[in-house]
């Protein structure tokens, strides 16, 4: 296995796998690409290339690209045609009897060193790799969509994978311009796994009526800094899509409560309301988002807790876990309790916030002082951590279970969320800025109102925070 991926064989020319193509072919290599329906791969190819033509017209791209992928991309007629190959990726229907099946079939085509990678989502690659007679070479190569623009690919590691596939595999994505994070086999990989909480708490906040998804999303947009808030993903992705993700890793945990599929969900795939596809989910289309960016070098939630505690007799605390009711009965006087915030963005600020005991007269004077410094202040239900510190622990929980099972070091779960979801700052950052007696605090006393053991905090949960690891 010295010498490089230079031939690799796509089986499945659907959005996938025409994306995998199309980034194969444009980095130099040789794409033999295979559908099973009938001039399907001829149509991926062209697809790929009007878009090309299209992303010329824009100044997007040149006649370069479009000369390498027309030149690289191969049509393969029948499974046969990719016994050259080196390496085979599969993007076909997501079941395991067709994967298992194509795999059988591929060992009987392909030569003995040519390598086997599926790119599923949801399946274990243990399960796929059951069914072939050498599971060593086989392992998962999960690109995300569109595969020609997302950089991250996962690199999922069965049990019996040898360790020199995954790092060709590896130098593989480098090579065509990706960062790869290598993970071992678990249901949901890395991403799709760690992604749950940041979905299934907002959705659980909803459910316990704390707020509405307008609100949810704009608190953890502008706390958190992510381009999309949870309730816009799902309606990007589909209700349905998005469903069936989380029933699969929670199927794969045994029905572990962390991973429990919201009753909302089942509701809107029932109704049809399955977001932008139809028009129609939590939120109506069309719908302009509102995308945040840059960075300013004023913390304003700080800024603003200085300012209310000087201008105010409100007691006036970042959350840590504790609710206002909590907080303003032991000090007898009245609280507010301000969401976190994770990075300094500009713009305008969305904030959650819960009382105890203040008048109307307060309130407005507090909201009018806000509004001065840039925050919009959203008063909500009186909750453990508020809105984005609620949904911080959770992911910050996930990503150390993450850890204690050995799918990846600190940094590698840090980049694979940031590149695969586009969050500004992964798990690991957000528990270095927030602190660990807060997550912990937030965790416990969720898991008071909610003893389902879904809060329940990871044993490893200060190991993570201690963990140094720097490389992936």
């Amino acid at each position: 296995m010295a010498h490089p991926v230079n031939i690799i064989g796509i089986v499945g020319a659907g959005t996938m796998g025409r994306g995998i193509a199309h980034l194969i072919a444009r980095s130099g290599i040789r794409a033999i690409l295979h559908d099973t329906q009938e001039g399907m791969a001829a149509k991926a190819k062209a697809t790929i290339l009007a878009e090309i033509d299209l992303r010329i017209a824009r100044g997007k791209s040149t006649e370069g690209e479009r000369d390498a992928c027309a030149g690289n991309i191969v049509i393969a007629e029948t499974l046969n045609d990719l016994a050259p190959a080196q390496l085979v990726v599969e993007a076909i229907i997501e079941t395991l009897e067709a994967k298992a099946a194509l795999f059988q079939s591929l060992e009987a085509i392909c030569t003995p060193d040519c390598l086997l990678a599926t790119n599923t989502s949801s399946l274990s690659i243990d399960a796929i790799a059951r069914s072939i007679r050498d599971p060593k070479r086989f392992a998962g190569l999960h690109f995300f969509n569109p595969a020609p623009l997302m950089k991250l690919v996962e690199v999922v590691a069965g049990s019996q994978t040898e360790t020199d596939v995954t790092t060709k595999l590896s130098d593989l994505v480098v090579r065509l311009g990706k960062t790869p994070v290598e993970v071992r086999d678990s249901p949901g990989f890395l991403v799709n796994r760690c992604a749950r909480p940041f979905y299934g708490e907002a959705l659980q906040l909803l459910e316990d009526r704390i707020a509405d998804a307008i609100t949810i999303d704009a608190c953890i947009k502008s706390s958190g800094g992510f381009p999309l808030g949870p309730f816009e993903l799902i309606d990007l992705v589909g209700a349905d899509i998005n469903l069936a993700a989380t029933k699969s890793v929670w199927e794969g945990f045994e029905r572990s409560p962390r991973f429990k599929p919201s009753p909302l969900l089942e509701d809107m795939k029932a109704e049809g309301r399955l977001g932008r596809k139809t028009g129609n989910g939590f939120f109506t289309y069309p719908r302009q988002d509102n995308v945040l960016s840059g960075e300013s070098h004023i913390s304003t939630v700080e800024a603003l807790k200085r300012q209310l505690e000087t201008r105010t007799g409100v007691a006036v605390h970042l959350s840590d876990g504790r609710t206002a009711h909590e907080l303003g009965t032991a000090n007898h006087q009245p609280t507010i309790v301000l969401d976190r915030q994770i990075g300094n963005w500009r713009g305008p600020v969305t904030l959650a916030f819960a009382q105890y005991e203040l008048r109307e007269a307060d309130i407005h004077s507090i909201a009018l002082q806000a509004k001065a410094l840039g925050v919009e202040l959203h008063e909500i239900a009186d909750t453990p951590g508020l809105i984005f510190l609620r949904v911080a622990a959770m992911l910050i929980n996930e990503a150390a279970f993450a850890f204690e099972q050995g799918l990846s070091t600190t940094t590698g779960i840090d980049t694979a969320l940031k590149l695969g979801l586009n969050f500004r700052h992964g798990p690991h950052e957000m528990l270095d800025t927030l602190g660990l007696p807060v997550v912990s605090n937030t965790l416990e006393r969720c898991g008071q109102i909610h003893p389902s053991g879904r809060y329940d905090p990871c044993p490893a949960l200060t190991r993570f925070a201690e963990d140094k690891t720097t490389q992936n």
